[in-house]
Order: structure tokens, then sequence, then C-alpha cells
């Protein structure tokens, strides 16, 4: 799926419990991201929202809702880089790039391994 969902924080905790269990119900979910402290009532709330977003399904087994993941995780992150790119850095990467070198202690092999990116990147005109 290729539709661009805006996540809260909490929201990605969440649906990034989804991407890790497969699916679960609310009270699945609310124990595997207990470090939220959140109760599973409101781990539902955020859930059924998600699904009103299109980002998740549902389906009610016995007593217990069910949800699963319709978006993939490659796609919330390039839409929230995105985002925060537009929102903080004007829509200029390069500038978010250097926000990242300047702010965090990368390794040697790090570094390499951006590089490389990098050189992989250049386009035949910038050769």
């Amino acid at each position: 799926m290729s539709k661009s969902i805006k996540l809260s924080d909490q929201q990605y905790k969440i649906i990034r419990a989804l991407w890790e269990l497969g699916e679960g119900s609310a009270k699945e979910v609310q124990q595997h991201v207990a470090e939220l402290g959140l109760a599973h009532t409101t781990v539902g709330t955020i859930l059924t929202r998600l699904e009103q977003k299109g980002a998740l399904t549902s389906q009610t087994r016995g007593r217990q809702r069910i949800f699963k993941a319709i978006v993939n995780e490659e796609n919330v992150q390039q839409t929230m880089v995105s985002s925060l790119v537009s929102t903080l850095f004007k829509g200029n990467a390069a500038d978010l790039l250097a926000h990242l070198v300047r702010e965090n202690d990368f390794s040697d092999t790090d570094l390499k391994d951006i590089r490389t990116l990098l050189d992989d990147h250049k386009k035949p005109e910038d050769e």
C-alpha cells in the first residue's frame, strides 16, 4: 500500500508494535508497548483511529477486535521523514543531513557506510 499516513509519536509506537506482533488485540498491543503507560482502552481508541486513517484493518474474533497494519513501515517512515524535512528544514533534505552529522557521533564505519550511500546515490549528470 502506498498511502501517505502521518502519525504521532504514540501512534507510530503502537503501529510498530503491530508490525512486530503481526496482529493483535488492544490488550496485546498495550502489553507490547507497556513503557508508554497507556490503559488498554486508550490503546484501543488509538487503534480505532489508526483504522479510520486507513493504516489498519480489524476483524472480530470472539469478543476481541484483532488489528493488523495495512501500511508498511518503509512508507510510514518516508511520509514522516518528508513531513519532518518540510516542517523543520523548509523542504531542504541536505539541511536535515547536515543537522544529523553535526548533532550525532558517528563511528568511522557509520561514516564509511554513509559515504557509500551518497556515492551510490549520485545521478549520472552529477558525474
